[in-house]
């Protein structure tokens, strides 16, 4: 019996593209997310809840690889995460990268254990 929790069975490639000349060259065929900028302003090192749902790449690559696992859909084998419209993409890579923002939950154990960062564009 499997679980929304179950990590992929083999890890998942995910490539980070800053700048939106390079999304051409990106992997055809790879499932992408795109990344809306924030809604607005925010003194340094804050964030609103808003703001950071938009942003929050852990949801987005776990709410994927749960829709890759209903009935007829096809699998996810690589991910293309398109951030070329935030003015900083450090805290995007920084929670892919191992080791460096810690998973809180299941949910980012998971997205842990399923997806690593292969490229930064």
């Amino acid at each position: 019996m499997s679980t929304p929790f179950d990590s992929a069975r083999s890890s998942i490639p995910v490539t980070v593209v800053t700048k939106a000349a390079a999304l051409p060259f990106a992997e055809p065929g790879a499932a992408r997310i795109h990344l809306e900028p924030a809604l607005h302003e925010h003194a340094p090192g804050s964030e609103c809840v808003a703001c950071a749902a938009r942003g929050d790449i852990r949801a987005l690559l776990f709410d994927l690889l749960q829709r890759s696992r209903e009935p007829g859909s096809n699998p996810v084998l690589s991910v293309v995460v398109d951030a070329s419209e935030l003015r900083d993409a450090r805290p995007v890579i920084d929670r892919l990268e191992k080791g460096v923002v810690p998973a809180f939950g299941l949910r980012d154990h998971t997205v842990a254990r399923s997806f690593h960062l292969s490229r930064v564009i």
